[in-house]
């Protein structure tokens, strides 16, 4: 009888994006110290909950309620900075990131965004290949822009074409 490897089951999470409230601030920042190298502050997520160019969602579990990622991005005129998204380790390749980032392109067509700007470390290749796949173009390099440890930022940019609403 041969050996067999136990087969992994994970349920299909069902996800509803929604604007982040205070109450999600402990399980984003959880998620943030996390994923990232040098995590912000706390306190700059409860600021983006009220500052007026801020565009700050979060990716919840509809059965558990918990939250599984988020993104915050801004939007000055016609154009979006994405500031963070992020996914919480174990749900990655879940399809949660790919359900925020086509969230935030419908919100930047809704918005009459005309491009996207954002940032990634050069040493992030999952991240960089993640943008790559929505069409996002490395539009340049900023020298020593990280730190802790120190690291290039790619820029990327992602020019969208279509008429801002006049309604």
């Amino acid at each position: 009888m041969q050996n067999k490897k136990p087969t992994l089951w994970r349920r299909k999470i069902g996800i509803k994006i929604r604007q982040a409230e205070s109450a999600d601030i402990d399980a984003i920042y959880r998620i943030e110290q996390e994923q990232f190298l040098k995590p912000w502050k706390k306190d700059y997520f409860t600021a983006e909950l009220s500052h007026d160019l801020s565009f700050f969602y979060a990716a919840q579990d509809v059965e558990s309620g918990d939250i599984l990622g988020y993104m915050i991005c801004w939007i000055i005129e016609e154009t979006m900075e994405t500031h963070n998204i992020a996914v919480k380790g174990e749900h990655k390749r879940q399809g949660i990131g790919s359900r925020l980032m086509d969230f935030m392109l419908a919100k930047a067509a809704e918005e009459g965004v005309q491009e996207i700007f954002l940032e990634v470390r050069k040493t992030n290749i999952e991240a960089a290949g993640f943008y790559e796949k929505y069409d996002f173009k490395r539009i340049g390099c900023r020298e020593r822009y990280y730190s802790d440890p120190v690291d290039d930022a790619l820029v990327y940019a992602l020019y969208l074409r279509h008429p801002k609403s006049t309604t």
